[in-house]
């Protein structure tokens, strides 16, 4: 599914094939270059390709808009994010 960065020209992203970074510093780096990649591929849709299909006829995506699959990814990300920040608050407090 081209749902993610792949869309807007990123290397499709998988967890046989992707480089996962040996440091935070690097991680970081990961993070903030794929980010930037995701709001200049959105901010360069406008409204009319937000308004597009998300995938081609018959695909699973067909049936979602484009702007469906970004608040989806959206609402991911700050699930994720929330069940990282957690993880790292209970680590601080000594709960390991």
């Amino acid at each position: 599914m081209e749902a993610g960065l792949e869309r807007f020209g990123h290397p499709p992203v998988d967890f046989a094939s992707f480089r996962y970074a040996g440091t935070a510093v690097a991680a970081l780096e990961q993070l903030d270059t794929a980010y930037q990649a995701w709001v200049d591929g959105i901010a360069g849709l406008g409204t009319a390709g937000l308004a597009e299909p998300a995938g081609p006829p018959g695909s699973l995506l067909a049936d979602w808009s484009t702007a469906g699959i970004v608040l989806h990814n959206q609402r991911e990300l700050l699930h994720h994010g929330a069940e990282i920040a957690l993880l790292r608050d209970l680590y601080r407090a000594g709960l390991r």
